[in-house]
């Protein structure tokens, strides 16, 4: 997973698998079938990572705090300020197969229902009735805004400003008395 996350689908050679997995060529090919197949794993491995990292009980505008502060420290901890192997595939769709393209597209999908079901649940709390669809986009825009400016190596204080300023806006559209 590590070599497609750090240099991208097109950018990663055989040779770089190979030295990545420890495994000989032809024990590659036998387990994976060829790049795609390796690239399917490396998605579904990323997602569960992701999944487990975003692992909360929280709800409403508290489960998006603890998501997006999550998304922060996965960001701002990670040595190589990977980003998102999700969002970085998304410019290469057009060159890995359908079924990989699919599975990235899936994957943002799944991160955008997980969104919408806290923001659910902070309107069935609030007496107040915002936009679902734009508060929706605004959070998700920030998470991957988030991962995109980690990758370019900005501070963990510019990252958690995002996150803070989504958390901010929420509250006050659920409650636009604070």
């Amino acid at each position: 997973m590590n070599a497609f996350w750090l240099r991208g689908y097109g950018h990663t050679s055989l040779p770089d698998l190979v030295s990545a997995t420890g495994l000989l060529r032809g024990s590659l090919y036998a387990a994976y079938g060829d790049k795609e197949g390796m690239f399917a794993v490396a998605i579904d491995s990323y997602l569960a990572h992701l999944r487990a990292e975003l692992a909360s009980d929280a709800k409403g505008i508290e489960g998006i705090r603890e998501m997006l502060d999550a998304v922060v420290r996965i960001t701002a901890d990670d040595p190589d300020r990977r980003g998102c192997l999700l969002i970085n595939a998304i410019p290469e769709t057009g060159f890995v197969g359908a079924a990989n393209a699919e599975a990235v597209n899936a994957g943002l999908q799944e991160m955008h229902r997980r969104v919408r079901k806290r923001l659910a649940e902070a309107q069935a709390a609030s007496s107040q009735m915002p936009d679902l669809d734009e508060l929706v986009a605004m959070v998700f825009a920030s998470a991957v805004s988030i991962r995109v400016l980690g990758r370019a190596g900005q501070s963990r204080v510019l990252l958690q400003q995002v996150a803070d300023g989504a958390v901010t806006s929420l509250r006050q559209a659920f409650d636009p008395g604070s």
